[in-house]
């Protein structure tokens, strides 16, 4: 039996088209491209296919072109990263030249002037993030006001970074393809934040030192507790790293190192503890429509089986028991 290979993003088709000029068109608005060219014979394989998921400060989009293809673009004001899925290619960026396939794709920042030609079987996913988001997460993460971040384009990432960075950014393409249980924005948001901060530790770029200092100073304990009551105030609303920073006037791995060391679980393991318990109590009171699923969505779990995994181990018990149990 053949199998039929479903395509990344395929809930969000953004471009079906052989029209060269349309492809390039909407190439323009997605990543400033403005010049275009088919390799030779191109012309009579060309289909430009297009799949996009535009969030809140992500977007990620699927795209594959059935011909050799070269293209020159002055990238406007987002950070990019493409992780190619098949094929080979090349690219100059900012001066630096390179090779792409599954192990090395292209990071950039913003206004990057870069020239790229892909190989007729090219097929690659792209994450694009808002410079303001970035911005915001970097100087959550290091505890003080920061420019935008320079990219390195001469210096690749660590290899077990980068797969664990694919991996990442797969589970939430696989999520947001998922037609049977689609993400609730909490759950999202916080997808999102976690796209943003492993794009900064992934990549190379002015301020990656102070991110990998082994020195962290502690904060003081009402800077703990102000997170904490931020955190048990906000449980059902996304918690991101400049929030709690902001919150607690402090850089989120200071907070992070104090909170671990004072509470004994890091902030974020924490808001899975408030989480877990606002659960029980949604499954213990449940009505007629309550689900399993419904319950693990509102309370900012994507994955069910881990769900499932953290309310054993906090309550000595399956969600579903805890259910079957509240429906007599």
């Amino acid at each position: 039996m053949k199998t039929v290979r479903t395509e990344p993003l395929s809930r969000f088709p953004a471009l079906r088209t052989h029209d060269v000029d349309e492809l390039r068109q909407r190439l323009a608005g997605l990543f400033s491209v403005w010049s275009m060219d088919l390799g030779r014979g191109g012309q009579r394989t060309f289909e430009g296919c297009l799949n996009h998921r535009q969030m809140e400060d992500v977007g990620v989009t699927y795209a594959r072109y059935g011909s050799p293809l070269a293209v020159c673009l002055s990238h406007g004001d987002t950070y990019l990263q493409g992780f190619p899925v098949r094929g080979h290619g090349s690219v100059v960026n900012d001066g630096t030249e390179g090779e792409i396939s599954r192990s090395n794709g292209i990071a950039c920042g913003p206004n990057a002037d870069m020239q790229v030609k892909y190989s007729s079987d090219f097929e690659h996913l792209v994450l694009r993030i808002k410079r303001q988001k970035l911005v915001k997460t970097l100087s959550g993460l290091i505890g003080r006001p920061v420019d935008a971040p320079r990219i390195a384009t001469s210096v690749r990432p660590a290899p077990a970074m980068a797969i664990a960075q694919r991996r990442l950014l797969e589970f939430v393409v696989r999520e947001l393809n998922r037609v049977d249980a689609p993400l609730p924005g909490l759950v999202l948001a916080e997808l999102e934040q976690t796209l943003v901060v492993s794009y900064l530790n992934c990549n190379l770029h002015n301020y990656s030192h102070l991110l990998q200092e082994d020195s962290v100073r502690s904060v003081a304990p009402w800077q703990v507790r102000l997170a904490e009551e931020y955190i048990e105030q906000n449980w059902d609303q996304p918690v991101t790293v400049e929030a709690l920073a902001h919150v607690a006037n402090s850089g989120i791995r200071s907070l992070f190192f104090t909170f671990r060391k004072s509470r004994g679980v890091s902030p974020m393991a924490f808001v899975r503890q408030v989480r877990l318990r606002h659960a029980k109590e949604m499954l213990t009171r449940a009505t007629p429509e309550t689900t399993v699923t419904s319950v693990a969505y509102a309370c900012g779990f994507s994955n069910l089986g881990h769900f499932a995994k953290y309310y054993h181990a906090a309550f000595g018990e399956r969600p579903s028991a805890t259910l079957k149990t509240a429906r007599g």
